[in-house]
C-alpha cells in the first residue's frame, strides 16, 4: 500500500487546481478524495509532491498539512510501503489518473498499459512490473513483437496498418517512461531512444479534403429511394453544416444545444480543450440547417423582407426593371435567389450591373434571416439540435461550462461518431468519393480558408485550435499548391 498526492486543474480556472490524495494496494486504489486545497499550477512541485516556496500563497501551512496526513498514513501501515518507482504499471496508472482530465484520453492510456500487464503476466509470468525489468534493453523490442502479434489475432487490418498501432502503443509508453525520468532524478535514467527504432513502415496519415468538384457532388447528392435514403440525406446536411460552421469537430455538432444560439453567434466550449468560442452563424449555415427545422427557417425567412431595408434609390430603381411584382416590399431571400438564378441563366443580356444590386440586397437580408434563424433556435428549450444522441442521458451538461463526460456519456458519443461516419462511408461510395469522415469537413473548410489567403493565426482561430502549432501539423499536410499564388506574386515583380 502506498500513498502519493496530486493536483487536478480546476473546471473554471485552468491556472488553479486543487491537490488530492491517493492511497493505492497494489494496483486497486483504496482512496481518491479532495483535500480541498486550492493552489496555482504552477506552484505544485511534482517531483516532491508539495507546494512550492512563494510569498503569494501559504506554502508552509499546506506543506504541513501533507507532511502530517503521510506520517498518519506511514504510522497505520507499519509494514514497509510501497513506493510508485517499484512498478512501471502503477506509476503510469497513477499518472493517469492525476494529469489528465479527458475520460477519453483515460481510457485510450489505460488501455495501453493495460496491454503492457497483459503481456507481463503471460508472458513474463509476473504480477507486476519492476523497473529493474523494465530497463532491460531487449524488454520493449519483446513487447512490441508480442503486441505485434496480438494485432493480428484481433483485427484483419494490413501489416502496415498494424505498424502504426504498435507505433502509437510505443509513443504512449515512452511518455509515461519520461515522466518517470522526471520525477525520479535519484535513479538512472531510462533510455527510450530504441522504442520506435524497430517498427516497420506504415502509411503517413494524410489530411484528406474535398475538392471543388467534390463539393458540388455532394450537394447534388440524392440517394436512391430505400429505406435509408432519409439517413443519408441527414448526413449529407449534417457533413455541409459543419463545413460552412467553421469545420465544427464531430463532438461538438452532435452536442450543439439550442441555447448554444445567441445574437446571431453559436457560443459553446470546445469539448477537446475547453476554450470557450463564438463564431458567426452564416447563412450558407442557416440554409443547411432548414433541412432539419424547415419551420423554423420559414419563420426567420418571413421576418426579413425588403421592404424592411433602407435602399438606396438608384438600387430600388434597378430592383423595379428586374421584379415583376408590384409590392417589392414583400419580395424575400428565396425570391432574390430566384431573380439572381434567372439573370445567370439569361445569355441574352448583359445582367452584370443587375446582379451586383441583387447580390448587394441579398447579403443585407441573407444577415437578417441568419440573425432570426438564430433567435429562433435559441429561445427553444434546452437540447440537442441533431438526433444522434439522446438528450436526456447529457442533459446535466452545463451550457456554457466545461463538464467531463462520464465514461457512459463518452461510449455514447463514440457511438454516434461511429453512426454517422457509417453514412458517410455509404454517401462516399454513391459519389465516388474516396473517403467521407466528419473529420474530411474539418480539412476541407481548413484548406479553402488557406487558399483564400487567410493568414495562420486566422484559421487557427477559426478552427478553435489552442495553439498554432496544431495548426501548422494541419497545414503541412495540405497539397503543395496552395503556395503557387505567392509564387506568381513573386515571379510578377521581376521583368525579363
Amino acid at each position: 500500500m502506498y500513498l502519493f498526492f496530486y493536483i487536478r486543474k480546476s473546471s473554471n480556472d485552468k491556472k488553479t487546481g486543487t491537490i488530492y490524495r491517493a492511497v493505492y494496494e497494489n494496483r486497486t486504489p483504496i482512496i481518491r478524495e479532495s483535500l480541498k486545497i486550492s493552489v496555482p499550477i504552477n506552484l505544485w512541485d511534482e517531483k516532491k509532491q508539495r507546494v512550492k516556496e512563494n510569498d503569494s500563497i501559504n506554502y508552509q501551512h499546506i506543506n504541513y498539512t501533507l507532511n502530517q496526513l503521510q506520517a498518519q498514513f506511514l504510522q497505520s501501515n507499519q509494514k514497509e510501503t510501497k513506493t510508485s518507482s517499484d512498478c512501471f504499471i502503477e506509476f503510469s496508472m497513477g499518472r493517469i489518473i492525476s494529469d489528465y482530465d479527458n475520460v477519453g484520453t483515460k481510457k485510450k492510456y489505460r488501455t495501453i498499459i493495460k496491454s503492457l500487464q497483459k503481456y507481463v503476466n503471460e508472458i513474463l509470468m509476473i504480477d507486476s512490473l519492476p523497473i529493474k525489468e523494465f530497463r532491460k534493453i531487449d524488454f520493449i523490442p519483446r513487447y512490441s513483437k508480442w503486441l505485434e502479434i496480438s494485432q493480428s489475432k484481433r483485427t484483419s487490418e494490413n501489416n502496415k496498418k498494424k505498424n502504426r498501432t504498435v507505433f502509437n502503443y510505443l509513443v504512449v509508453i515512452q511518455t509515461f517512461v519520461k515522466k518517470f525520468n522526471q520525477t525520479h532524478p535519484e535513479l538512472d535514467e531510462i533510455k527510450t531512444i530504441h522504442y520506435t527504432s524497430q517498427i516497420g513502415k506504415f502509411d503517413k496519415v494524410e489530411s484528406r479534403m474535398l475538392y471543388p468538384h467534390e463539393i458540388d457532388r455532394l450537394i447534388n447528392y440524392v440517394p436512391d429511394e430505400t429505406k435509408r435514403r432519409k439517413k443519408s440525406i441527414d448526413a449529407k446536411y449534417h457533413f455541409l453544416f459543419q463545413f460552412f460552421t467553421n469545420g465544427l469537430r464531430v463532438s461538438d455538432i452532435l452536442l450543439l444545444n439550442y441555447k448554444h444560439f445567441t445574437n446571431g453567434r453559436i457560443e459553446f466550449v470546445v469539448k477537446k480543450n475547453g476554450n470557450k468560442i463564438s463564431i458567426p452563424f452564416g447563412f450558407k449555415s442557416c440554409k443547411i440547417l432548414s433541412h432539419f427545422y424547415p419551420d423554423e427557417y420559414n419563420q426567420a425567412v418571413n421576418e426579413n423582407l425588403i421592404g424592411d431595408l433602407n435602399l438606396y434609390p438608384s438600387d430600388l430603381n434597378e430592383l423595379i426593371m428586374i421584379s415583376s411584382k408590384k409590392d417589392l416590399g414583400l419580395l424575400n431571400i428565396e425570391d432574390l435567389q430566384s431573380l439572381k438564378k434567372y439573370l445567370k441563366s439569361d445569355k441574352d443580356n448583359d445582367n452584370e450591373k443587375k446582379l451586383i444590386v441583387l447580390n448587394s440586397i441579398s447579403e443585407k437580408l441573407e444577415q437578417g434571416v441568419s440573425n432570426s434563424m438564430c433567435k429562433i433556435m435559441g429561445a427553444k428549450p434546452s437540447g440537442l439540435v441533431f438526433d444522434y444522441l439522446e438528450f436526456e442521458e447529457f442533459k446535466n451538461l452545463k451550457i456554457m461550462d466545461k463538464r467531463e463526460l462520464t465514461e457512459e456519456q463518452s461510449q455514447k458519443l463514440h457511438r454516434g461518431r461511429c453512426q454517422y461516419n457509417s453514412r458517410l462511408k455509404k454517401i462516399a461510395s454513391d459519389i465516388g468519393i474516396e473517403k467521407l469522415t466528419s473529420h474530411v469537413s474539418r480539412h476541407s473548410f481548413a484548406y479553402y480558408m488557406l487558399l483564400s489567403g487567410s493568414k495562420i493565426e486566422e484559421i487557427s482561430f477559426a478552427l478553435l485550435h489552442s495553439n498554432i502549432e496544431q495548426t501548422q501539423g494541419y497545414l503541412l499536410q495540405f497539397p503543395s499548391k496552395f503556395s503557387d499564388n505567392a509564387i506568381k506574386r513573386f515571379t510578377d515583380g521581376f521583368d525579363i
